[in-house]
C-alpha cells in the first residue's frame, strides 16, 4: 500500500512539473487559459508553453461575465468598482508579476521578470498584463502572480490568457 502511494506521488510530481507533457509532446501552445484567484497576494498561475511559430505573445486577465457564478447584478457591482471600462477605467489597476523563463540545455534563462500594471483592453472583460516576443521552436515557463490583496474579487472567476499575434 505504501509503495502505491509513493509511486502515485512521484507520478503526480512529474505531471505537475510538466515533464510527462514535454516528453510526450503535449506542452500547450498559445492560445491557453488557466484560472487565477485575484483576491490574495501570492496566488500563482503557471504553465509551460511551446512556441511553434514566430509569435508576439501576450498575457491578459479575463473575467468574462458568461463564466461567472455570481448574479449579473453582483458582477456589475464588482466590475464597475474594480475594472471600469475602456472609456473610463477604474482604479485599482492591478499589479501582476510576470515571469517568463526559457528552457535551455544548460538550465533556464529568465526572459521576463517584471511587475506590470494592467490596463483595460477594448473588450470590457479583460485586463492586459504584458506583451513580448518568444523564439520559435523553444519551450518556456510562464508564471503569473498576484501582488496585492483584493478580497472582494474572490467571488469572480478570472482566467489568465496566454495568446499570440503571429509575427511577419
Amino acid at each position: 500500500m505504501l509503495k502505491i502511494g509513493v509511486i502515485t506521488m512521484a507520478l503526480m510530481s512529474f505531471l505537475h512539473a510538466g515533464w510527462l507533457g514535454n516528453l510526450l509532446g503535449f506542452t500547450p501552445t498559445p492560445y491557453y487559459k488557466m484560472p487565477i484567484d485575484l483576491s490574495k497576494a501570492g496566488n500563482v498561475a503557471e504553465t509551460d508553453i511551446r512556441i511553434d511559430e514566430k509569435y508576439s505573445v501576450y498575457v491578459m486577465l479575463s473575467y468574462d461575465p458568461r463564466k461567472q457564478k455570481i448574479s449579473r447584478g453582483r458582477y456589475g457591482e464588482i466590475s464597475d468598482k474594480y475594472f471600469g471600462d475602456e472609456i473610463k477605467p477604474t482604479l485599482p489597476i492591478f499589479p501582476i508579476k510576470l515571469t517568463v523563463m526559457k528552457y535551455e540545455k544548460t538550465g533556464t534563462a529568465i526572459i521576463v521578470d517584471k511587475t506590470y500594471y494592467t490596463n483595460t483592453q477594448r473588450a470590457s472583460a479583460t485586463r492586459h498584463v504584458g506583451e513580448f516576443k518568444l523564439q520559435e521552436g523553444a519551450k518556456y515557463h510562464i508564471k503569473v502572480e498576484t501582488v496585492e490583496d483584493y478580497p472582494e474579487l474572490a467571488e469572480l472567476n478570472v482566467e489568465v490568457v496566454i495568446g499570440y499575434i503571429k509575427a511577419k
